[in-house]
């Protein structure tokens, strides 16, 4: 399956946030990031998923290094919410953990991936269900074949959000999914 970027605003429910280029990159925000911004756009809310107008965006110093809070991750019946960072200078994809706040977690390499994650879970999840061979490992062996063709670091810098080998404990992706992919 080929995926185009662009079709992940299908996807969106609500309205896309207008950004100027040049308050981006005042932000210390990354041209990588900054152009999936302007070119493609994120929408207020997406699924659980909330992102601010700059006008909102936040300097937090996690671990002792800047990283701009762009939005947040909260599902129903949370009690906190996640943070969703970009580093300043830097085109990779944060998250804290509403368990250690202290923490940040990589999620993707940029935003232009996050996205491209969204899009090929959805895609895939179609493809599978019309084809009736979706089962949630399929499902979950599928996924894991695009994201690490994709993007390799996030899936072996894999701490505390996603598991992907059977451990001790008895955790495996295609019973403990991505919570931020599935």
């Amino acid at each position: 399956m080929d995926f185009d970027i662009v079709e992940i605003k299908g996807y969106y429910d609500t309205e896309i946030i207008n950004y100027d280029f040049t308050n981006l990159k005042d932000w210390g925000i990354s041209e990588e990031n900054a152009h999936f911004l302007i070119d493609i756009g994120v929408p207020e809310q997406y699924d659980d998923f909330s992102f601010y107008e700059s006008g909102a965006f936040q300097v937090k110093v996690i671990e002792g290094e800047e990283y701009i809070q762009i939005g947040q991750f909260a599902s129903y019946g949370m009690r906190d919410s996640y943070g969703l960072y970009l580093k300043q200078g830097s085109d990779m994809f944060f998250t804290t953990s509403s368990l250690d706040k202290s923490n940040v977690y990589m999620l993707n390499k940029n935003l232009r991936t996050f996205f491209l994650f969204h899009l090929i879970r959805s895609e895939l999840a179609t493809k599978m269900r019309l084809e009736g061979t979706y089962t949630s490992d399929k499902y979950a062996r599928a996924l894991r074949v695009y994201f690490e063709k994709i993007d390799p670091i996030a899936m072996t810098k894999v701490t505390g959000h996603i598991c992907w080998k059977t451990t001790k404990q008895g955790c495996n992706f295609s019973r403990n999914l991505a919570w931020f992919y599935l």
